[in-house]
């Protein structure tokens, strides 16, 4: 097994993975956000979240174990929310709620803090139990896509550089059996041959960065065989209290990217997910400053082929 503290990962319970019964959620897709936890009563967001959750690696959700869910549990703290990074949630849901003025959400904290406010250590099997968690919940939510806009660039130094994870790979392709993409960013290092983990697992949709200029943007990480889109890695943002913030970022281009999948799953509910990609693979090709390129993901609804 391979262990390694990642940017942000999920381990939740064997509760978390069961699926209660209660009717399937009817209506349009929703977007599966998993971040650091995040501002519900952001105005932008309170009246656009239909399920929030808490799944830890840590005994540290609000009823004091590793899985809590329903009203308040993916929130956190004010003191909290203004340090160490734990603002990234709130500025990745306020992104996809300005992309999309429709599209609903699930938030799911997956970030455990210390009593001084410092983030815990997540690992890599704990993806598997968040994805796990969401095929479970799929049809009780109405799930339409995961943004999970975090990752890790510790990388092997062979040709195969993903690191081997088989059971997270294992549910990234359950949940696209389904019509389920799990929407990764590429990273923001600048490595124009290697992107991060988890979007190296070829089975995720991997997302780059593109600038306003339709251009590849320089602090993308490119892989030509393993990024599927670029998307805009730029945009306005709401900070935890509601502060405006300018963010960039693959985190922006995955939280856009997800949220245009699911409009437009919306947009043609019984398209597959194979019709959804070709759909937005007929965006157009752009290129960075040495020529490397890719599919920028347009934002054009309508029938998918």
């Amino acid at each position: 097994m391979l262990i390694r503290s990642i940017v942000a990962t999920l381990a939740a319970t064997a509760l978390a993975l069961q699926s209660t019964s209660v009717q399937a959620l009817e209506g349009p897709k929703v977007l599966v956000i998993a971040d650091t936890g995040f501002d519900t009563q952001l105005p932008l967001l309170k009246d656009r979240i239909i399920h929030e959750a808490c799944i830890l690696d840590w005994y540290s959700c609000p009823n004091g174990t590793n899985f809590q869910e329903g009203s308040g549990t993916a929130s956190l703290p004010p003191r909290i929310s203004q340090i160490g990074g734990f603002g990234h949630g709130t500025q990745m849901a306020s992104i996809a709620a300005l992309a999309d003025a429709n599209v609903k959400f699930v938030l799911i904290r997956i970030i455990a803090y210390s009593s001084n406010g410092t983030r815990l250590p997540a690992q890599e099997t704990s993806v598997d139990r968040l994805l796990g968690w969401v095929l479970a919940n799929k049809d009780k939510f109405n799930i339409g896509a995961v943004a999970m806009a975090q990752g890790h660039h510790s990388l092997l130094s062979t040709r195969a550089y993903c690191p081997k994870t088989p059971a997270v790979e294992k549910r990234i392709i359950e949940l696209k059996r389904v019509d389920i993409p799990v929407v990764l960013p590429s990273g923001n290092k600048a490595d124009k041959t290697r992107i991060d983990w988890p979007a190296c697992i070829p089975s995720a949709l991997a997302i780059g960065a593109s600038n306003d200029k339709d251009e590849i943007a320089k602090f993308s990480n490119i892989d030509r065989n393993l990024v599927d889109f670029y998307a805009p890695g730029y945009s306005e943002s709401n900070l935890p209290g509601g502060l405006s913030a300018k963010a960039s970022g693959t985190s922006v281009s995955t939280l856009i990217a997800a949220t245009r999948w699911v409009a437009q799953s919306n947009q043609d509910p019984s398209a597959s997910y194979s019709q959804i990609y070709q759909h937005f693979r007929g965006g157009p090709i752009i290129f960075d400053e040495v020529f490397n390129y890719g599919r920028l993901m347009f934002h054009q609804l309508g029938a998918s082929p």
